[in-house]
């Protein structure tokens, strides 16, 4: 009996010792181009380790001749071991110098990843993130997502005039931020098995500049099967993105060869202009990083100009989007409802500093006409008439000393109407063109306040900023990271849904039940708000009614005010005719104040019906 209880001790210690060898060893993936080590880490609430590879090099560093050109794949590390122990270094962008954590030998991919024990591949969740194209923000911690069953995989890309120098030839051919996550997304199809990842079932997922990424990968025919599904959170404009680029090539390329004159770069031919370009210290490089006026000159532009062999973007973004050939690809969009309330918008810094009415004369006398502009809304006649209509749509009937009690509340109704218009109304119009092609489209509109932004800065609005989702998605590590806090027990509720409705459509490409999310269709455009707080769905006004407000009521109006103004001004010299243009005068007041009327019921009905379904949800 007691040599029979030794025997058990004796495999109970074999057991235990072997377990935790295994536990503690650090983690080994093998790929053609080597050996990669990395480290493990527990993610809260979870047992099972978190493996993490930081580092691991996809390309050729893009340094010496290899600057300003296409990427070209690693070649590999076979006699020795990679350490992919640490983060690696940003590529060179606005706000760095060389004395951070930045290199031009920067195209690297962190995994994270949570291995299956009995060995069965996961779904690939692949992230591109980027503020704009001139700069790529923080650093992502994607442990809290990999917990949930999937790999993770971030990328980092060129930016700036780095990625976007082009002489519209072979020898500068720009676009290459998009090169390089193509080359990427080509590695981890090839590559991503060795971590536990199914290559057959990857989601590509962006925020802001990330997000037109995808876009511009949607339009190319070479990206074709490397993804089947696409998460697009917070595109930068979405009106831009509908925009003709064509007319954007040619400024993009003036630009390039400014900066090329600055340096001296005037050869005879593109060739020689590249190679003298290659010569100059990456310091000389980055001191044009200030001059803010390049950046929006600084983008992606349709590359026809090469042979069609090399062709990345043969077309228009536009063209492209409009195409009628369906994709086998589910697609999930999105943004929040204080879009463009951004932590690196220097306006909103500025209006802080300003009055409540300053505010709203800023509102008034630039921001809305700028944005009737935008919608081709442009009658002088009728202007201050939509204005009005604007404001008493977002401001109501309130003065505005009762309304604005503060900057604060004063920024969050401009940003509101700012929002609404750009992002509300904009993500309709992409939806409606991207639903005529894709399998299944969710739209969603992110509205749960967030007392911090990305830079970790305290805030006070009710509704969700710029980033806002991106700090759900990735949650208590994210927090931690920007603001040095861990999260609220409300910011962990809306985290845990957000999260839900991410990892749902990432394994199954459906956030969630059919009666719970409607997916959005032509001619049936569901956009689910995303928010927690039972007040805020209470209070909130609906996406739905904020798409109505801008592509149909405005325009509607638009049009009807001059017909009344004409109406009005109808006169004669006989009293019979005066009478008459008073009688046609009355009958146009009736006609605008009936289709007033009828677009009032309509807008009331739409938002009862979406306070239904609210009510709805908190009941089940």
């Amino acid at each position: 009996m007691i040599k029979k209880h030794i025997k058990h001790a004796i495999v109970w210690c074999f057991f235990t010792i072997t377990y935790k060898t295994v536990i503690t060893q650090d983690p080994v993936a093998i790929i053609p181009q080597g050996r990669i080590v990395g480290i493990k880490v527990y993610a809260e609430g979870t047992l099972n380790p978190i493996e993490i590879f930081f580092g691991v090099p996809y390309a050729i560093p893009p340094v010496g001749r290899y600057r300003f050109a296409a990427p070209e794949r690693h070649t590999g590390w076979r006699r020795s071991t990679f350490f992919a122990n640490r983060m690696p270094p940003l590529c060179p962008q606005v706000g760095y110098d060389e004395n951070n954590n930045i290199s031009e030998d920067c195209l690297f991919l962190n995994i994270w990843t949570s291995r299956r024990a009995d060995g069965k591949s996961l779904p690939v969740l692949v992230f591109f993130y980027s503020e704009t194209w001139l700069d790529g923000g923080i650093s992502l911690p994607c442990q809290n997502l990999a917990a949930e069953g999937v790999v993770v995989v971030t990328v980092s890309y060129r930016l700036h005039l780095l990625a976007f120098f082009t002489l519209k030839s072979s020898e500068a051919r720009g676009n290459l931020a998009l090169l390089d996550q193509y080359l990427a997304l080509l590695w981890i199809r090839d590559n991503i098995a060795a971590f536990g990842g199914d290559p057959t079932s990857i989601t590509l997922a962006g925020h802001s500049a990330g997000a037109d990424s995808i876009l511009y990968h949607l339009a190319s025919p070479r990206s074709v099967g490397l993804f089947q599904r696409a998460i697009i959170m917070s595109p930068k404009n979405p009106w831009k993105i509908l925009e003709d680029n064509y007319k954007y090539a040619n400024v993009t390329e003036k630009t390039s060869r400014e900066v090329a004159q600055i340096f001296g770069c005037e050869g005879k031919s593109d060739k020689e202009i590249v190679l003298c370009m290659r010569a100059r210290p990456l310091s000389d490089i980055m001191t044009l990083y200030s001059n803010a006026s390049w950046g929006p000159m600084l983008q992606p532009i349709p590359d026809d100009f090469l042979s069609e062999s090399e062709q990345y973007l043969p077309t228009p973004l536009t063209v492209a989007l409009s195409s009628k050939q369906s994709m086998q690809l589910d697609l999930l969009l999105g943004a929040t409802d204080l879009e463009s309330i951004n932590y690196k918008d220097e306006r909103i810094e500025e209006l802080i500093k300003q009055s409540p009415s300053q505010i709203h004369e800023y509102t008034t006398a630039v921001v809305v006409p700028k944005l009737l502009q935008m919608l081709t809304i442009q009658r002088p006649e009728a202007l201050s008439t939509l204005i009005q209509a604007i404001i008493w749509e977002y401001w109501g009937t309130m003065k505005k000393k009762d309304s604005e009690r503060n900057s604060h509340e004063a920024i969050e109704n401009l940003a509101r109407v700012e929002s609404a218009a750009v992002w509300g109304a904009g993500n309709a119009l992409l939806a409606a063109r991207l639903a005529r092609r894709v399998s299944r489209l969710f739209v969603y509109r992110y509205s749960q306040s967030t007392k911090v932004d990305l830079r970790g800065r305290q805030l006070n609005y009710t509704g969700a900023i710029h980033g806002s989702d991106l700090l759900a998605l990735l949650g208590d590590t994210l927090m931690l990271q920007v603001a040095r806090r861990p999260t609220t027990n409300e910011e962990k509720q809306i985290s845990a849904l957000f999260q839900h409705y991410i990892i749902q459509f990432v394994k199954y490409g459906s956030p969630a039940r059919d009666n719970e999310w409607i997916r959005y269709k032509v001619g049936d455009a569901q956009i689910h708000d995303i928010v927690y707080s039972r007040d805020n769905i209470r209070n909130k006004r609906s996406a739905a009614r904020d798409i109505s407000f801008w592509l149909q009521y405005l325009p509607q109006l638009a049009n009807l005010l001059p017909t009344l103004e004409r109406t009005e001004q109808l006169k004669s010299e006989k009293d019979e005719n005066r009478l008459r243009g008073g009688v046609f005068a009355m009958c146009g007041v009736s006609v605008v104040l009936l289709a007033l009327l009828i677009i009032c019921v309509v807008l009331l009905r739409r938002e009862q019906m979406h306070r239904s379904y609210a009510a709805s949800e908190m009941h089940h």
